[in-house]
C-alpha cells in the first residue's frame, strides 16, 4: 500500500487542472496489464491511494459537477485469477460512506474514485480536525488495506482565492460563483421588496421584448436593479463594512465571505458579501450578473439583454451611503480603468460572467 496526500489545499488544484489519479466519481478505469506479478500485497492485490487531506465545503460540493473525487483507489491485480474487491471511504460524523464493488481483472488494475457524499448539516461552524478512514476488502471480507488519517473540514463560507503548489500558483477566484445562491430563502422576499420600488411594482428579468433598442434595454434592465438597490438599502438597511480582503497574496489564502443569508441577517456586507449578495438577486429573475474580482477589491456588474451584448456596473459598497446613479457611475469608471489597464486581459484582474460558470459545474452552494 502507498498513500499520497496533499498540501492543505493543493489538492483542490485537481479541480483546475485535473490531476492524475482524479476521475468521475464512482467511475471505474480498467487496465488488463501485460501478466506482471511485481507489487502483489495483501491477498494478492496491491492498493495505491491518493487523497485530499482537507474539505472546503464550497469547493468540495462542486466536485460531482465537475468530475473531480475527494480519494482515489489504484488496485493492482498481479495474479492470473480476477477478483472482486470492496471499497470504503467516509469521514466519520461529516460524511455518509462510499461504498463500490468492483472487478480488478487478472493481471490488470483499476482505478476507483469516490467522493464520500458531505452532510451539509454538520459543516462546522469553525475548523474542525476529523478523520479520512478507508477500507479495501475482497468480497468474502478478507482485508487488503485499512486506514485512518487526519483531515481538515473547513466552514462552509470559507473561500480560498489560490492555492500554491511548489513555485506554481492557481487561481480558485471562479469558485466565488458558489456563494451566488438564487434560491437562498431571504431572495424571494427581497425581490418582493425590490417590486415596490420598481414604477410597474414587478420584477420580470429580461423582458424588454424584441422591438427594445439597446438603450431600451439598458433603462429596462437598470430599473428593476435600482429597485433591488433600493430595497437593499431602505428596507434591509445593508451597510458597508471594511473587513480584510486577500485576493491571493501570501499563499493558500482562506478568507470567510457571507452568504446573502448572513449578509442580509447583519444589515453589512463588504464588497465580496454584496457582490454576490446582488449577484444572488440577480440570478434569481433570470438576468446574468457578472463577478468583478481585483486584486484588492470586489463589485457587481450585468448585462443589461440577453446575450452579454451590453453591460452595466455596480459599485455595491455604495448601497448604504449614495444613490443608485452614483453607484452605477462608481462601478462603470472601475470596469473602465481595468479594461484600458489590460487587466481582465492579462489576468491581474476577472470578469466572471456567471453564465459562464454555471455552464462550466461552479453551482450555488445551497
Amino acid at each position: 500500500m502507498r498513500i499520497r496526500t496533499s498540501l492543505l489545499f493543493s489538492g483542490f488544484i485537481a479541480i483546475l487542472i485535473l490531476l492524475a489519479g482524479c476521475t468521475e466519481d464512482t467511475t471505474d478505469t480498467v487496465s488488463p496489464g501485460t501478466g506482471s506479478a511485481a507489487g502483489a500485497g495483501h491477498a494478492g492485490i496491491s492498493v495505491d491511494i491518493a487523497a485530499m487531506d482537507s474539505i472546503l465545503p464550497s469547493t468540495y460540493l462542486q466536485f460531482a459537477n465537475r468530475g473531480v473525487t475527494y480519494i482515489d483507489f489504484d488496485l493492482i491485480n498481479p495474479t492470473g485469477t480476477a477478483r472482486t474487491v470492496v471499497v470504503e471511504s467516509e469521514v466519520p460524523g461529516f460524511t455518509d460512506k462510499a461504498v463500490n464493488t468492483v472487478e480488478v481483472p487478472a493481471y490488470g488494475n483499476i482505478t476507483v474514485g469516490q467522493t464520500p457524499t458531505l452532510r451539509t448539516g454538520a459543516i462546522p461552524a469553525e475548523v474542525r480536525t476529523a478523520s479520512l478512514h478507508y477500507k479495501v476488502s475482497l468480497a468474502d471480507g478478507t482485508r487488503i488495506d485499512e486506514q485512518t488519517y487526519p483531515v481538515k473540514v473547513f466552514p462552509k463560507d470559507t473561500m480560498v482565492w489560490e492555492v500554491k503548489d511548489g513555485d506554481e500558483e492557481y487561481d480558485m477566484s471562479e469558485y466565488i460563483a458558489a456563494w451566488v445562491t438564487p434560491h437562498a430563502a431571504v431572495i424571494d422576499p427581497l425581490m418582493r421588496k425590490a417590486a415596490e420600488y420598481h414604477p410597474d411594482k414587478s420584477i420580470a428579468g429580461y423582458q424588454c421584448g424584441e422591438s427594445c433598442s439597446e438603450q431600451e434595454w439598458a433603462d429596462y434592465s437598470n430599473a428593476q436593479v435600482k429597485a433591488v438597490f433600493n430595497a437593499l438599502k431602505n428596507d434591509y438597511r445593508i451597510t458597508y463594512i471594511n473587513s480584510p480582503i486577500a485576493f491571493g497574496t501570501g499563499g493558500d489564502n482562506p478568507q470567510r465571505v457571507r452568504l446573502p443569508k448572513d449578509a442580509i441577517a447583519a444589515n453589512s456586507a463588504n464588497c465580496v458579501d454584496g457582490t454576490v449578495l446582488y449577484a444572488s438577486a440577480l440570478e434569481s429573475i433570470g438576468m446574468n450578473p457578472h463577478l468583478i474580482i481585483l486584486p484588492t477589491h470586489a463589485f457587481v456588474c450585468y448585462d443589461t439583454m440577453p446575450g452579454e451584448k451590453a453591460i452595466t456596473c455596480l459599485e455595491t459598497t455604495m448601497t448604504g451611503s449614495a444613490s443608485f446613479e452614483e453607484a452605477v457611475s462608481a462601478g462603470e469608471e472601475q470596469y473602465q480603468e481595468e479594461m484600458t489597464n489590460g487587466n481582465f486581459k492579462s489576468g491581474a484582474s476577472r470578469d466572471y460572467s456567471l453564465s459562464d460558470l454555471r455552464a462550466a459545474g461552479i453551482m450555488p452552494m445551497e
